[in-house]
Protein backbone atom coordinates (compact mmCIF):
# COMPACT_ATOMS: atom_id res chain seq x y z
CA UNK A 1 0.00 0.00 0.00
CA UNK A 2 3.03 2.37 0.85
CA UNK A 3 4.19 1.59 -1.77
CA UNK A 4 1.61 2.51 -4.53
CA UNK A 5 1.04 5.63 -2.42
CA UNK A 6 4.87 6.28 -2.89
CA UNK A 7 4.49 5.76 -6.81
CA UNK A 8 1.55 7.81 -7.11
CA UNK A 9 3.10 10.81 -5.53
CA UNK A 10 6.13 10.48 -7.42
CA UNK A 11 4.27 10.41 -10.80
CA UNK A 12 2.32 13.58 -9.33
CA UNK A 13 5.76 15.62 -8.80
CA UNK A 14 7.02 13.93 -12.06
CA UNK A 15 4.24 15.84 -13.78
CA UNK A 16 3.90 19.09 -11.61
CA UNK A 17 7.81 18.90 -12.76
CA UNK A 18 7.41 19.36 -16.43
CA UNK A 19 4.41 21.51 -16.21
CA UNK A 20 7.00 23.77 -14.47
CA UNK A 21 9.35 23.40 -17.32
CA UNK A 22 6.95 23.58 -20.14
CA UNK A 23 5.55 27.08 -18.28
CA UNK A 24 9.05 28.11 -17.56
CA UNK A 25 9.91 27.48 -21.20
CA UNK A 26 6.87 29.21 -22.23
CA UNK A 27 7.73 32.65 -20.39
CA UNK A 28 11.01 32.44 -21.32
CA UNK A 29 10.02 32.12 -25.24
CA UNK A 30 7.41 34.64 -24.31
CA UNK A 31 10.76 37.46 -22.74
CA UNK A 32 12.38 36.68 -25.72
CA UNK A 33 10.12 38.02 -28.59
CA UNK A 34 9.46 41.19 -26.07
CA UNK A 35 13.20 41.58 -25.90
CA UNK A 36 13.35 41.17 -29.80
CA UNK A 37 10.00 43.89 -30.06
CA UNK A 38 11.55 46.14 -28.24
CA UNK A 39 15.54 46.04 -29.59
CA UNK A 40 13.76 46.85 -32.74
CA UNK A 41 11.80 49.84 -31.31
CA UNK A 42 15.08 51.15 -29.98
CA UNK A 43 17.17 50.33 -32.96
CA UNK A 44 14.37 52.70 -34.63
CA UNK A 45 14.76 55.39 -32.19
CA UNK A 46 17.65 57.22 -33.97
CA UNK A 47 16.08 56.89 -37.20
CA UNK A 48 12.73 58.73 -36.02
CA UNK A 49 14.93 60.95 -34.32
CA UNK A 50 16.70 61.89 -37.33
CA UNK A 51 13.47 61.75 -39.21
CA UNK A 52 11.74 64.44 -36.92
CA UNK A 53 14.87 66.37 -37.30
CA UNK A 54 15.03 66.62 -41.03
CA UNK A 55 11.36 67.52 -41.10
CA UNK A 56 11.69 70.47 -38.33
CA UNK A 57 15.17 71.92 -39.91
CA UNK A 58 13.13 71.89 -42.78
CA UNK A 59 10.28 73.35 -41.82
CA UNK A 60 12.74 76.07 -40.13
CA UNK A 61 14.07 76.71 -43.36
CA UNK A 62 10.81 77.30 -45.34
CA UNK A 63 10.06 79.70 -42.67
CA UNK A 64 12.90 81.57 -42.70
CA UNK A 65 12.46 81.73 -46.55
CA UNK A 66 9.02 83.24 -46.15
CA UNK A 67 10.18 85.69 -43.74
CA UNK A 68 12.61 86.70 -45.77
CA UNK A 69 11.03 86.82 -49.11
CA UNK A 70 9.30 89.98 -50.74
CA UNK A 71 6.91 88.41 -52.01
CA UNK A 72 3.24 87.61 -50.83
CA UNK A 73 1.91 85.68 -53.59
CA UNK A 74 3.62 84.47 -57.07
CA UNK A 75 1.96 82.88 -59.93
CA UNK A 76 3.15 82.18 -63.74
CA UNK A 77 0.15 81.36 -66.62
CA UNK A 78 1.48 79.63 -69.64
CA UNK A 79 -1.08 80.76 -72.84
CA UNK A 80 0.13 80.20 -76.67
CA UNK A 81 2.60 78.43 -78.05
CA UNK A 82 3.93 80.24 -81.31
CA UNK A 83 7.41 79.94 -83.44
CA UNK A 84 8.69 77.49 -80.42
CA UNK A 85 7.94 80.59 -77.76
CA UNK A 86 5.16 80.06 -74.90
CA UNK A 87 3.61 83.31 -73.74
CA UNK A 88 4.16 83.33 -69.93
CA UNK A 89 2.66 85.25 -67.48
CA UNK A 90 3.81 86.51 -64.41
CA UNK A 91 1.65 87.77 -61.49
CA UNK A 92 2.67 88.41 -58.44
CA UNK A 93 2.18 90.78 -54.78
CA UNK A 94 5.14 92.92 -52.72
CA UNK A 95 4.90 92.94 -49.21
CA UNK A 96 5.46 96.22 -48.83
CA UNK A 97 7.17 99.10 -51.86
CA UNK A 98 8.46 101.72 -51.28
CA UNK A 99 7.69 105.12 -52.90
CA UNK A 100 10.11 105.52 -56.23
CA UNK A 101 10.95 102.07 -55.70
CA UNK A 102 10.78 99.22 -59.17
CA UNK A 103 9.76 95.48 -59.46
CA UNK A 104 11.50 94.02 -62.78
CA UNK A 105 11.12 89.73 -63.62
CA UNK A 106 13.41 88.03 -65.38
CA UNK A 107 14.01 84.41 -66.86
CA UNK A 108 16.92 82.11 -67.63
CA UNK A 109 17.56 79.27 -69.13
CA UNK A 110 21.43 78.88 -68.93
CA UNK A 111 21.93 79.99 -72.36
CA UNK A 112 18.78 82.72 -73.05
CA UNK A 113 17.61 85.49 -70.81
CA UNK A 114 14.81 87.75 -70.68
CA UNK A 115 13.95 91.04 -68.38
CA UNK A 116 11.45 93.48 -67.96
CA UNK A 117 9.54 96.07 -65.53
CA UNK A 118 6.36 94.67 -64.03
CA UNK A 119 3.05 96.61 -64.85
CA UNK A 120 0.77 97.65 -61.55
CA UNK A 121 -2.17 95.14 -62.09
CA UNK A 122 -5.86 95.49 -60.22
CA UNK A 123 -5.99 95.12 -56.18
CA UNK A 124 -1.92 95.64 -55.76
CA UNK A 125 -0.94 92.77 -57.86
CA UNK A 126 1.94 93.59 -60.11
CA UNK A 127 2.03 91.56 -63.39
CA UNK A 128 4.72 90.74 -66.57
CA UNK A 129 4.24 88.90 -69.97
CA UNK A 130 7.23 87.14 -70.97
CA UNK A 131 8.33 84.29 -73.87
CA UNK A 132 9.85 81.63 -72.94
CA UNK A 133 11.39 79.04 -75.27
CA UNK A 134 9.11 75.82 -75.34
CA UNK A 135 12.79 73.85 -75.17
CA UNK A 136 12.62 75.19 -71.45
CA UNK A 137 13.25 72.52 -69.08
CA UNK A 138 15.28 73.90 -66.01
CA UNK A 139 15.19 77.59 -66.13
CA UNK A 140 14.25 80.24 -63.27
CA UNK A 141 12.09 83.13 -63.24
CA UNK A 142 13.64 86.20 -60.82
CA UNK A 143 12.30 89.02 -59.57
CA UNK A 144 14.07 92.34 -59.21
CA UNK A 145 13.52 94.62 -56.25
CA UNK A 146 14.72 98.23 -56.35
CA UNK A 147 14.01 100.30 -53.34
CA UNK A 148 15.81 103.40 -55.76
CA UNK A 149 19.58 102.43 -54.47
CA UNK A 150 19.57 98.66 -53.78
CA UNK A 151 18.53 95.59 -55.76
CA UNK A 152 16.90 92.49 -53.84
CA UNK A 153 16.86 89.47 -55.58
CA UNK A 154 14.17 86.52 -55.34
CA UNK A 155 13.42 83.60 -57.04
CA UNK A 156 10.24 82.30 -56.81
CA UNK A 157 10.48 79.72 -59.40
CA UNK A 158 14.44 77.84 -59.52
CA UNK A 159 12.87 75.26 -61.60
CA UNK A 160 10.54 76.28 -64.45
CA UNK A 161 9.77 73.56 -66.67
CA UNK A 162 7.76 75.08 -69.94
CA UNK A 163 8.60 71.94 -72.01
CA UNK A 164 6.76 69.42 -70.13
CA UNK A 165 3.63 72.01 -70.43
CA UNK A 166 3.48 71.53 -73.95
CA UNK A 167 5.89 68.97 -75.33
CA UNK A 168 6.20 65.44 -75.16
CA UNK A 169 8.95 63.49 -73.73
CA UNK A 170 9.76 59.93 -76.14
CA UNK A 171 11.45 57.02 -74.75
CA UNK A 172 12.32 55.74 -78.22
CA UNK A 173 14.71 52.48 -78.81
CA UNK A 174 15.25 50.79 -81.97
CA UNK A 175 18.22 48.72 -83.58
CA UNK A 176 18.83 47.00 -86.68
CA UNK A 177 19.21 43.10 -86.81
CA UNK A 178 20.49 41.13 -90.29
CA UNK A 179 21.41 37.71 -91.65
CA UNK A 180 22.76 36.02 -94.45
CA UNK A 181 21.73 32.57 -95.66
CA UNK A 182 23.90 30.32 -98.41
CA UNK A 183 27.15 32.15 -98.04
CA UNK A 184 25.70 35.20 -99.96
CA UNK A 185 26.42 38.35 -99.66
CA UNK A 186 23.13 39.41 -100.26
CA UNK A 187 21.98 40.58 -96.37
CA UNK A 188 18.54 41.26 -94.90
CA UNK A 189 18.54 43.78 -92.40
CA UNK A 190 15.84 44.45 -90.34
CA UNK A 191 14.06 46.87 -87.46
CA UNK A 192 12.28 47.25 -84.65
CA UNK A 193 11.00 50.07 -82.21
CA UNK A 194 9.58 50.82 -79.22
CA UNK A 195 8.24 53.83 -77.92
CA UNK A 196 6.64 55.69 -74.89
CA UNK A 197 5.88 58.41 -73.85
CA UNK A 198 5.08 61.16 -71.12
CA UNK A 199 3.24 64.67 -71.73
CA UNK A 200 0.27 66.84 -71.17
CA UNK A 201 -3.28 65.47 -72.03
CA UNK A 202 -3.86 67.72 -74.43
CA UNK A 203 -0.77 66.77 -76.68
CA UNK A 204 -0.24 63.24 -78.23
CA UNK A 205 1.50 61.84 -81.31
CA UNK A 206 -0.53 61.95 -84.49
CA UNK A 207 1.98 60.48 -86.96
CA UNK A 208 5.23 58.39 -86.23
CA UNK A 209 7.54 57.19 -88.92
CA UNK A 210 10.84 54.97 -89.02
CA UNK A 211 13.31 55.43 -92.03
CA UNK A 212 16.34 52.95 -93.20
CA UNK A 213 18.42 55.39 -94.95
CA UNK A 214 21.83 53.56 -96.38
CA UNK A 215 23.94 56.60 -95.79
CA UNK A 216 21.83 59.29 -97.21
CA UNK A 217 19.73 57.70 -99.52
CA UNK A 218 16.30 56.04 -98.22
CA UNK A 219 15.95 52.44 -98.57
CA UNK A 220 12.59 51.51 -96.71
CA UNK A 221 9.58 53.82 -94.44
CA UNK A 222 6.90 52.45 -92.39
CA UNK A 223 3.92 54.01 -90.78
CA UNK A 224 4.07 53.16 -86.71
CA UNK A 225 1.10 54.96 -85.50
CA UNK A 226 -1.23 57.62 -86.21
CA UNK A 227 -2.79 59.10 -83.12
CA UNK A 228 -1.41 57.36 -80.22
CA UNK A 229 1.31 58.14 -77.07
CA UNK A 230 3.29 55.06 -78.09
CA UNK A 231 4.53 51.70 -79.84
CA UNK A 232 5.44 48.36 -79.37
CA UNK A 233 6.11 45.73 -81.93
CA UNK A 234 7.35 41.68 -81.22
CA UNK A 235 8.74 41.55 -84.46
CA UNK A 236 10.56 43.29 -87.23
CA UNK A 237 8.74 46.25 -88.38
CA UNK A 238 10.66 46.97 -91.12
CA UNK A 239 12.89 44.59 -93.55
CA UNK A 240 15.01 45.17 -96.81
CA UNK A 241 17.30 43.09 -98.40
CA UNK A 242 20.50 44.07 -100.62
CA UNK A 243 24.03 43.81 -101.15
CA UNK A 244 26.28 46.12 -99.26
CA UNK A 245 29.14 47.92 -100.33
CA UNK A 246 32.46 48.82 -98.24
CA UNK A 247 32.04 51.91 -96.12
CA UNK A 248 27.99 51.53 -96.55
CA UNK A 249 26.27 53.28 -92.99
CA UNK A 250 22.81 52.17 -92.44
CA UNK A 251 20.70 54.36 -90.16
CA UNK A 252 17.29 54.24 -88.30
CA UNK A 253 15.65 57.28 -88.06
CA UNK A 254 12.37 57.76 -86.09
CA UNK A 255 10.20 60.45 -86.73
CA UNK A 256 7.22 61.92 -84.66
CA UNK A 257 5.00 64.86 -85.26
CA UNK A 258 2.60 66.06 -82.43
CA UNK A 259 -0.44 67.54 -82.67
CA UNK A 260 0.54 70.91 -82.22
CA UNK A 261 2.71 70.64 -85.25
CA UNK A 262 5.91 69.88 -83.61
CA UNK A 263 8.36 67.29 -85.18
CA UNK A 264 10.82 65.12 -82.73
CA UNK A 265 13.80 63.47 -84.50
CA UNK A 266 15.97 60.69 -83.49
CA UNK A 267 18.68 58.52 -85.23
CA UNK A 268 17.84 54.73 -83.18
CA UNK A 269 20.63 53.00 -84.31
CA UNK A 270 23.38 52.86 -87.07
CA UNK A 271 25.68 49.82 -88.61
CA UNK A 272 28.61 50.21 -90.28
CA UNK A 273 29.94 47.73 -93.27
CA UNK A 274 33.53 48.01 -92.45
CA UNK A 275 34.55 46.16 -95.81
CA UNK A 276 32.75 44.19 -98.67
CA UNK A 277 31.35 40.65 -97.52
CA UNK A 278 32.53 42.10 -93.68
CA UNK A 279 30.16 41.42 -90.86
CA UNK A 280 27.44 44.54 -90.61
CA UNK A 281 28.98 45.96 -86.99
CA UNK A 282 27.98 48.96 -85.06
CA UNK A 283 29.30 52.35 -85.63
CA UNK A 284 31.19 53.30 -83.08
CA UNK A 285 31.02 56.56 -84.16
CA UNK A 286 26.99 56.85 -83.30
CA UNK A 287 25.24 58.44 -79.87
CA UNK A 288 22.75 56.10 -79.01
CA UNK A 289 22.26 58.18 -76.01
CA UNK A 290 21.92 61.39 -77.96
CA UNK A 291 18.40 63.20 -77.22
CA UNK A 292 15.84 64.14 -79.71
CA UNK A 293 16.04 66.90 -82.32
CA UNK A 294 12.90 68.67 -81.75
CA UNK A 295 11.68 71.08 -84.84
CA UNK A 296 8.84 73.78 -84.18
CA UNK A 297 5.98 73.93 -86.91
CA UNK A 298 6.60 76.00 -90.43
CA UNK A 299 4.77 79.12 -90.40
Amino acid sequence: MKKKIWEAAVMVLLVLSVTLNLILLCFCLGLKKQNTQLSGEISAIPQQVDASLQTALARIDALQNESQSITSYFSIDFGALEKGMADTKVRFALKEMAAGSTVRVGWYDGEKEQTQEARPAENGFFEADLTIPVTCRNGTISLIYNDGSTDTVEIPEPNLDVFSHYLIQWNAYGDLGWHRTGGSLETTFTANAEISSTGPDSNKGSRAMLYLYRNEELLEKTLLFENAYGYSNNGSCLETTFTPEDGDILSLRLVITDTLGYTYEKTLDQLLIPDKGAVPEFDPSFDRAGGMRIIPPED
